[in-house]
């Protein structure tokens, strides 16, 4: 019996829109967030700024970019809630766009559920999410670290 409900799951279409969905959020954000990183790391040296103000607007940047991620993830679970076969959330009448983008950062900063949860396909989506913004926020981190190396000197 179980072996055919795994069977049944594997063939089912919501299932495989769910996985591309994500592969599609993920794709988006990581390449987003290597684009940004790539550009600073070149640009960078060439701003005329002194080393405080240069290391903080890169930091408004890569909070920004991460601020992004998140309303990609938004749009995807606010599009994916749509279709009630994949999934909703728990904890309101009816998700409105900013009630996904709230569940995004959430889940994005691997702070974790509270009010409003994940039930169904679309777990997967904000299980990945979490995964997705947990390396992406260590990679800014390891960034600004070798960008602070770089431009801090010892006082």
């Amino acid at each position: 019996m179980t072996t055919l409900r795994l069977s049944e799951a594997l063939l089912s279409g919501p299932y495989w829109a769910v996985v591309l969905i994500t592969a599609l959020l993920v794709s988006a954000a990581a390449y987003l967030h290597y684009e940004v990183l790539e550009r600073l790391n070149f640009s960078m040296p060439h701003w005329k700024l002194q080393p405080r103000p240069r290391i903080l607007l890169m930091i408004v940047i890569i909070l920004a970019t991460d601020v992004a991620e998140i309303w990609i993830f938004g749009l995807g679970i606010f599009a994916t809630t749509h279709a009630p076969q994949l999934g909703h959330i728990t904890g309101v009448d009816q998700l409105l766009f900013l009630d996904a983008v709230y569940v995004s950062a959430t889940t994005y900063t691997t702070v974790g559920y509270g009010d409003l949860a994940p039930v169904g396909a679309i777990r997967l989506i904000m299980g990945t999410e979490a995964l997705t913004g947990f390396v992406l926020i260590t990679w800014s981190a390891s960034f600004t670290y070798l960008e602070m190396q770089r431009y801090w000197r010892p006082r």
